[in-house]
């Protein structure tokens, strides 16, 4: 199986090769179209000087051409591919090169032949030949008749600038694939060493060596988001793990206690030591009792959490509410002289399960009123918005640690450890007030300063047609 770092080299270079064919085939043909263009340039320059040197020959007081002069402007042409055949109009004058060196001009055009071929094998060319009439004033006196391998020819110079050109380019193309591949290394590297880490990392994780985390940070905004993912995950394990043990040594704790004391009980009446009096039976009666609350609460939270129980919404006056909660809090209220003030009006609605709604308030309510100082005051307040409504229960108790925030809605969490499930509850009524609010698409949270007090924060969704 190839990994990630081989296929992006593999990619990267197969990208890279296939640009260098694309760029060098179009450089090779723009090349080869310019040196075309070059030749023929050259070459009709070429004739054109031929065709305007001959008339200069012409020697008016005979009436002739110079053959000398002709002879040494057809053998500087010959040096340059073409062959010179001159005619006068009185035929006193028929000269061509090719009859005074023919072996030359032969090996002429087979060398412009096998130049052309050597760099173009389909090239197809022959030996052309071109007319041209020349005038002396307004009398023609003859015609020059030039023949050339065609329809162009490179000489020696220009074939070995094209292969140096060509070398040059395949030079750089071969530098520039190397410089990709080791960029292409380098970058994967970048990109997969976070990569190698993530799997090492999780691998420990899969292990059970949770915390673990990341150390390598990358450029790359996705694996960097990975990198964080796993790291958060980690922790999240880690405390998850932290806090499964510690539920289990709760549970363990809570259910030893009523246990051992029905067990002792038990045995003591059935050793003969107690009398199974019913003050020996409602004393086990109520140790039975506080392993059913346990239990039941505990289903309770394990219904929400996984959404098996549906809920009956409805439009609650949480004024009407309040007042209900008022009067089943009397006597807990009057004992520690506290004040339970309402900051809502009637026709202040919540929508929601109203069993589920009231759990909510009697939960934070007992809370406020255990660690409100006698005298105090506890506060309810409502408000409304265009999508959801806002539920603060607030008291000016002692308050909670900031480093408890984060913990205190989970399972048989307690602030004060020191408490007993006699004295401080078993740490179960902010769990399901949590799973009540998310379970109504709602949110919950905290806000609370030691000395001070505490505010609970429930938002609940308003009523809508989904």
């Amino acid at each position: 199986m190839k990994t990630i770092r081989m296929r992006l080299i593999l990619v990267y270079s197969a990208i890279t090769i296939a640009t260098l064919v694309v760029i060098a085939f179009f450089i090779n043909g723009s090349i080869n179209q310019l040196f075309e263009q070059y030749a023929k340039d050259r070459q009709k320059s070429q004739i054109e000087y031929i065709r305007n040197q001959i008339p200069e020959l012409y020697q008016e007081e005979s009436e002739s051409f110079d053959i000398q002069g002709i002879e040494v402007a057809a053998n500087a042409a010959l040096q340059n591919g073409l062959i010179v055949h001159i005619q006068t109009m009185n035929q006193e004058i028929d000269w061509d090169i090719n009859t005074h060196k023919n072996q030359e001009c032969q090996l002429m055009l087979q060398h412009s032949e096998n130049n052309m071929h050597s760099r173009y094998p389909n090239f197809v060319g022959g030996y052309t030949e071109e007319k041209y009439d020349f005038l002396y004033g307004d009398h023609k006196t003859g015609h020059v008749i030039i023949g050339y391998y065609g329809p162009y020819s490179l000489d020696d110079n220009e074939l070995i600038l094209i292969n140096e050109i060509n070398k040059i380019l395949f030079l750089l193309g071969v530098i520039f694939l190397v410089l990709v591949v080791l960029l292409t290394v380098l970058i994967s590297r970048s990109i997969t060493y976070p990569i190698t880490s993530a799997i090492t990392v999780a691998g420990k994780i899969a292990n059970g060596k949770y915390g673990t985390q990341i150390d390598q940070k990358s450029r790359n905004e996705e694996t960097q988001n990975l990198i964080d993912a796993i790291n958060d995950m980690s922790v999240k394990l880690q405390t998850e793990e932290k806090q499964k043990r510690q539920i289990t040594a709760d549970v363990a704790h809570e259910l030893r206690t009523p246990l051992s004391n029905l067990q002792g009980n038990l045995e003591a009446m059935l050793d003969g030591i107690w009398e199974p009096n019913q003050e020996k039976l409602l004393s086990c009666h109520e140790e039975i009792i506080r392993l059913a609350s346990i239990v039941q609460q505990m289903q309770v939270l394990y219904s929400l959490e996984n959404r098996n129980e549906q809920l009956e919404c409805e439009s609650i006056d949480f004024s009407v509410l309040c007042r209900s909660l008022s009067v089943d809090f009397a006597m807990k209220l009057e004992a520690k002289q506290i004040r339970l003030t309402v900051y809502a009006k009637k026709g202040d609605i919540v929508w929601g399960d109203r069993y589920k709604i009231r759990q909510c308030m009697i939960n934070l309510i007992s809370n406020a009123i255990q660690y409100s100082d006698v005298g105090g005051e506890i506060e309810l307040h409502i408000s409304n918005d265009d999508q959801y409504t806002t539920i603060l229960v607030k008291d000016h108790g002692v308050g909670i640690p900031a480093d408890e925030l984060p913990n205190l809605f989970e399972r048989f969490y307690r602030v004060d450890k020191s408490r007993s499930t006699k004295t401080g509850g078993m740490g179960i009524g902010l769990s399901i007030t949590k799973a009540i609010v998310e379970r109504h698409g709602g949110m919950i949270s905290v806000e609370s300063t030691p000395g001070k007090g505490s505010t609970f924060i429930m938002t609940f969704p308003q009523k809508s047609e989904k």
